[in-house]
């Protein structure tokens, strides 16, 4: 196989790939970003979270709590 057939093939999947993709929701994409990459599926088949995700949205839960109560309950 020559260098430009390979290429021309190589660019024909890229393009096949890309074709089946665009049918993907939005929804599909960001719960497969958000889910856990080790164990993505609990034993009933239900969704699980990313630890680290949500350990960093509990922190931001926490320090928003605290600059509120520290801006508008205390004096």
């Amino acid at each position: 196989m020559k260098k430009d057939e390979q290429i021309s093939a190589m660019v024909e999947r890229l393009r096949e790939l890309r074709a089946a993709d665009r049918g993907e929701r939005i929804r599909d994409c960001v719960l497969r970003w958000i889910e856990d990459p080790l164990k993505p599926k609990t034993a009933a088949g239900g969704f699980r979270i990313n630890p680290t995700l949500l350990l960093l949205a509990l922190l931001a839960v926490m320090a928003t709590g605290t600059f509120l109560f520290f801006s508008l309950v205390a004096p």
